[in-house]
């Protein structure tokens, strides 16, 4: 668990150096020698990613004297804080798109008195987390759809999230953005319905759903 923390967290090389002395002798005890050099060397690849990481090593360069397991597990919440940020963070893009693809079918539904009517998606085809980066790469081709057309609505920029769009009747819709951020096979999805009301269109996106 304690190499675990390291190689997840980030920071100065001196902070990832330290870090891991300090350690060592916990994890002696656990009857584990991991190689420093390795997992200093992770520990200094991970600022690049996640600077707000630092927080992990900063509890555990702050702990006097060898650490305990009450101590790691301290700092593994603090951790936990982190990756809730970086989910919330990662969840954002899902809310930008589909409150863009909204304000794009009001327009559309103002200028033709419908919203844009047929099935689109999942786009792009391939989930996102069998790209580089675990990613969607940016793809102009996966937004040549009649429907994608007619909202204006692509993605210029890697992505981490699969957009859908539905409607039959073109007096309401429901689009999809649907990902899986740890790619841990945990789908979450943010669902953006397009209503009527007395003539004026309305949207509403409502918070991500796990699906099995």
């Amino acid at each position: 668990m304690a190499v675990l923390m390291l190689a997840s967290a980030c920071g100065s090389g001196d902070k990832c150096e330290k870090a891991f002395d300090k350690m060592s002798k916990l994890m002696a005890d656990k009857g584990k020698s991991p190689d420093k050099a390795k997992a200093v060397e992770e520990c200094r690849k991970g600022l690049k990613d996640h600077p707000e990481s630092e927080k992990i090593l900063d509890c555990i360069n702050g702990i006097s004297g060898t650490p305990s397991m009450a101590d790691m597990e301290k700092c593994m919440n603090v951790g936990g804080e982190l990756d809730d940020y970086r989910k919330k963070s990662k969840k954002t893009e899902a809310q930008l798109q589909l409150n863009k693809l909204g304000k794009n079918a009001k327009t559309v539904f103002i200028t033709n008195n419908e919203f844009p009517k047929g099935k689109v998606g999942p786009s792009p085809a391939a989930p996102c987390c069998q790209g580089a980066g675990a990613k969607c790469a940016v793809d102009a081709n996966a937004w040549k759809d009649p429907v994608w057309q007619s909202l204006e609505f692509q993605i210029d920029e890697p992505h981490l999230f699969q957009y859908t769009y539905e409607s039959a009747d073109g007096k309401s819709f429901e689009a999809r953005a649907i990902g899986d951020l740890d790619c841990d096979t945990q789908m979450i999805t943010y669902t953006l319905k397009g209503t009527v009301d007395n003539g004026n269109p309305k949207v509403e996106v409502t918070e991500p759903t796990t699906q099995d």
